[in-house]
Order: C-alpha cells, then sequence, then structure tokens
C-alpha cells in the first residue's frame, strides 16, 4: 500500500554540517569542500538507484555537482548560514524504477519553477534488511535562486514564520496530488493522501516516523532476536509505541467490525421474522415484531454507545500516556542539556545555547519539532536551562570571590578566633516545568 511522506530539513553551518557534504551522501559521489579542503568520498556506497540534476533554463553550470555545491557553500559567510534545503519523499513501492524516477523529477522540477532553484535528485532503493518497499528520494536545493552567472537573492518564503508553514503544506498537496495521477494513470488501485488522520476523518491513531537511528536500533535488534531464535520485540520507544497504537487500531476495527455483524443480524432476524408471518396473525404479529425490533434497536443502541465510550476511553488513556512520556523524557533531556552546557568553557556556553535553541523562526520549527514537547517544551527548556545556567555562574563568581578573600597563610583556626567551614549550600537552580 503507498504511504505518504514529505519531509522538509535545512543543512546548516550550525550544526557543523556542509552542503558538498550532503550532496556526495545522497549521491553516492567523490566531492571535495573548497571551502575547508575537505574530501567528501562516498563512491562505493550502495543503495542509490540514480541521480541527476535540475536547474533553470540558461544555468547550464549548475549541471556541475561540485560547482553548484561549493558555490552554495562560498557564497554564505555567516557561521550559522543554511547552506541548502532537503526535501525527503517517499515514492510508491507500486510503480517500476522508471516511474518512480519520473514521478521525483516532475516534483523536482516543480520546486526548480517555483522558487528559482536547483535541484541535485538522488534515488534510494530499500535497505538491507529492512522494508523491501522503502523506496524514496532526497530532493537538495540551494537555497537562494540559480542564475546564468552564478547564486542570486535568498529564497525567504520557506524561512519565514508566516510563509513557512502554509508554503510547505502546499507542496505537500502538490506531491500526493502527483503520485495519485501517477498511480491513477498506470491503472494502480492505490491512493495517498497529505492531511492527517483527524482531517482526513479516520479514527484511527497514526504512527510515529521512527528516523534513521531508531529504525538502525531496531534492524540489529531483530537481528539478534533472530539469531537467538526468539520472537521479535520492539525496542525502542517510538517502536513499541507504533506497536501499541497498531493494536489499539486492530482492536477498535475489530469492534467496528462485530457491531456492523450485529446490525446485520438484527435487521435479517426482523426481515425473516415478517417474512414468516401468517396473514390471520398479521396484527399480532406486526405488534410483537414492533416491539421486538424496537428492543434490538434500543440494545444495538446501548451497544454501541458502550463501545464508543470503551473507544474514547482508550484513545484519552493512550494520550495521557504518551503525554506522561513526553514529559519524563523533556525532564531528563533538560537535565541533560542544563549538564553539558554547565560543563562547556563560559565563553562557549553562549554559542551552544543559540545552536540549540534558534531565533531563527524555522530554524527553531525544526528544534520544536524534534522536542517530546514542541515548541511549548522548547521554550520551558530554554527557559530552564537559563536560569539553572545564572544561577551556576553566581556559584561560580561567589567561589572565585571567596578564594580570593582567603589570605595565602593562616587557614584553618585562628587566633582565638572560630574555625571557618569549607561547606558551602548552593542553590541547584529552577526546576523544569513544560506546563
Amino acid at each position: 500500500m503507498a504511504i505518504f511522506h514529505l519531509s522538509v530539513k535545512t543543512v546548516s553551518r550550525s550544526t557543523g554540517r556542509s552542503a558538498v557534504a550532503a550532496a556526495a551522501y545522497r549521491t553516492g559521489d567523490t566531492l571535495t569542500n573548497e571551502r575547508d579542503g575537505r574530501q567528501h568520498d562516498y563512491a562505493n556506497r550502495t543503495g542509490v538507484d540514480e541521480s541527476f540534476i535540475i536547474a533553470p533554463d540558461g544555468c547550464e553550470w549548475a549541471h556541475n555537482r561540485s560547482a553548484l555545491w561549493n558555490a552554495a557553500e562560498q557564497t554564505e559567510k555567516r557561521s550559522n548560514s543554511v547552506t541548502a534545503r532537503e526535501y525527503v519523499l517517499a515514492l510508491p513501492a507500486e510503480l517500476d524504477a522508471k516511474d518512480r524516477a519520473d514521478l521525483a523529477r516532475s516534483f523536482a522540477s516543480a520546486v526548480v519553477e517555483r522558487y528559482g532553484v536547483a535541484a541535485d535528485v538522488a534515488l534510494h532503493a530499500p535497505s538491507a534488511g529492512g522494508d523491501d518497499r522503502n523506496y524514496h528520494a532526497h530532493i537538495l536545493t540551494t537555497t537562494r535562486e540559480v542564475e546564468p552567472g552564478g547564486l542570486g537573492k535568498k529564497t525567504r518564503i520557506l524561512d519565514a514564520a508566516k510563509t513557512g508553514g502554509p508554503e510547505i503544506e502546499s507542496l505537500r498537496e502538490l506531491w500526493a496530488m502527483q503520485c495519485n495521477e501517477a498511480l491513477e494513470h498506470h491503472q494502480k488501485p492505490a491512493r495517498i493522501d497529505h492531511r492527517s488522520y483527524e482531517r482526513q476523518g479516520v479514527d484511527e491513531m497514526p504512527t510515529l516516523h521512527l528516523g534513521p537511528t531508531s529504525t538502525t536500533m531496531e534492524r540489529r535488534h531483530k537481528a539478534e532476536q533472530e539469531r537467538k531464535g526468539e520472537s521479535y520485540k520492539p525496542q525502542t520507544f517510538k517502536a513499541q509505541e507504533n506497536e501499541r497504537r497498531r493494536t489499539l487500531n486492530d482492536h477498535v476495527r475489530e469492534m467496528v467490525r462485530e457491531l456492523a455483524a450485529t446490525v446485520r443480524e438484527v435487521a435479517a432476524q426482523a426481515m425473516d421474522a415478517k417474512r414468516k408471518g401468517v396473514n390471520g396473525l398479521l396484527n399480532a404479529l406486526r405488534v410483537k415484531g414492533k416491539q421486538e425490533a424496537d428492543e434490538q434497536a434500543r440494545r444495538a443502541a446501548e451497544a454501541r454507545k458502550r463501545e464508543e465510550e470503551r473507544k474514547e476511553a482508550l484513545r484519552q488513556q493512550a494520550l495521557r500516556d504518551a503525554r506522561e512520556r513526553a514529559v519524563q523524557e523533556a525532564k531528563e533531556r533538560m537535565g541533560d542539556m542544563a549538564k553539558r552546557v554547565q560543563r562547556l568553557a563560559p565563553d562557549a556556553r553562549e554559542n551552544f545555547l543559540a545552536g540549540e535553541y534558534p531565533s531563527d523562526p524555522f530554524d527553531r520549527v525544526l528544534k520544536a519539532h524534534r522536542h517530546p514537547l514542541g515548541t511549548a517544551g522548547l521554550d520551558a527548556e530554554e527557559k530552564a536551562v537559563r536560569a539553572h545556567l545564572k544561577v551556576y555562574q553566581e556559584q561560580e563568581k561567589r567561589q572565585q570571590a571567596e578564594r580570593q578573600q582567603v589570605p595565602a597563610r593562616g587557614r584553618g583556626r585562628g587566633r582565638g578566633g572560630p574555625s571557618r567551614s569549607r561547606s558551602r549550600d548552593y542553590d541547584s537552580g529552577p526546576s523544569f516545568d513544560p506546563f
């Protein structure tokens, strides 16, 4: 069954990444970053079915992968510049290799035409040991318009807080439309929808996207369990949560099927009783049949109500459990972040905080997307970490001042005076409260 996936990411220097390295890895190429002299050799990488570049008319120079991405690196001057933008697409497994490539090319061409950028497309096959339907494409685009003489002005529509979200939603809708047109053209029954289950009116809990880290851990764990001859059980939180949600969805669907079967059975019994009626007892049977039908309808209505209440209780409990786990994960993350920033040198702390809590709206949205509690959790975490750091810095200053005031000689008990205790009481800083 075809699935929908389209995510938009950035390649930023603030996270130690470069557009040259990203392009080399995704396309299985060997490229040298002229900005720092580093060579990125992925020529022996497997799993890359095809790669190609799409650029505006008259910009033939951009079809040279090395020239394109070195220009993207050299044009940006700031240490936290975003040098490339990446679109990750799930390609329908129902289509063959040529049709999947044509579909990815159509979407990349639409992006190039819409923003005036260049797109470097890499088609990837499913990895060994994973889902054999996981055909996907990585489309790396410049963040500046591509012109015949080089790179031009910055494209800001995806970076701005007011326009970024609607623009990405428009791209998701475009990708769903292109996929469905291709599936229909090749007479495939599968269809995809870019909307959430809630917007579609589907009464199911969506599963979580595992991502590369959790996927790798699950593959290793599954292989290890198979070697031991044991049944596979999910290991990571996301995989366990997906298993739980799938079980709940299956249970709900089974209850709906049972309820539908009960309704059909009641209707069949009512029709059978009507057909077997005798003309002489027609009036009496009608009264009795009506009473039975009313009672059966009442029981069916009560059964539907009980099942709906049960389903709602399960859903609410699942939401509470997920929220508690997210809050616990956020607290552990905040504690770890406070320790990390505390261990840094004083002059490196602010740069670290700027990278973890960026002021750029688009980068902050991406950071918040990876936080267990989203934007509110990220804001609360930043506030708590900065407050903790402030307390810690004040403690450092007090300790330094005390060390400077202690005389070089005569420590301990002075003549006729009380001894000074070396212990200190320090404030551990504010606690993390996302609410």
